[in-house]
This record gives structure tokens, C-alpha cells and sequence, in this order.
């Protein structure tokens, strides 16, 4: 099976969270920028606070902490077909930087779905 572009994944996870009101405004008023760099693909960065839900292609400059994988794990990760935790703990998903951030991020996304 060949892999979802997972930018497109996320940005479909993102406008069912737009559409939680709550949950947008739970983000806090410090912006965030979680680095998502896919092992066999290009990468992006979500940009979480200060009223900001978005996705954007490219590098981020200091992001809060970097996250790679496969392109069909993240894809997996942002549809809800996979657990960051179980691709954490096999090994599958590598967390740089601020791994507690990181931990909220996951939680924010699965509240989103």
C-alpha cells in the first residue's frame, strides 16, 4: 500500500480540531512549532497557540521538539490508525527535543479526532 502524503493527513486533522472550539482555545497563548520530518518524504511543521492551528511545508527554525518517522506512520498517527506511544516505544517514531511537549501534541491530536 503506498503512503499517504501525511501533510495531507494532518491537514484534514486539523479541521476537524478548527471545528472544537474548546480545544483550539486550550492550546494556550504560547506559540508552538512541532518539526515533522518523515523518513522518506519532505518535511513540515504544525503550528499550535496564541490562536494558531496550522500546518505549513518546510523547516521551522527552533522548533519545540522534532518528530520522525515513516511517511505511513505519521499518515497512520494523523488518521487515527496508529498510537504514538506504541510507535514510540517500538522504536518507529524518534522524538527530538521537548518529548513532554511532544506527549501533549499527541494528546491534542487524538482529542481532535
Amino acid at each position: 500500500m503506498a503512503a499517504q502524503d501525511p501533510f495531507i493527513e494532518l491537514g484534514r486533522l486539523i479541521e476537524r480540531a478548527r471545528a472544537n472550539k474548546e480545544l483550539v482555545e486550550g492550546l494556550g497563548a504560547r506559540e508552538k512549532n512541532f518539526q515533522f520530518r518523515p523518513t522518506d518524504g519532505e518535511p513540515f511543521y504544525l503550528t499550535t497557540g496564541g490562536g494558531k492551528l496550522e500546518a505549513s511545508r518546510g523547516e521551522v527554525t527552533s522548533p519545540t521538539a522534532t518528530i520522525v518517522a515513516s511517511s505511513q506512520d505519521l499518515s497512520d498517527l494523523f488518521a487515527g490508525r496508529a498510537d504514538a506511544f506504541k510507535l514510540f516505544f517500538s522504536g518507529r517514531l524518534r522524538v527530538q527535543g521537548n518529548v513532554f511537549e511532544a506527549q501533549e501534541l499527541a494528546k491534542i491530536l487524538g482529542q481532535a479526532r
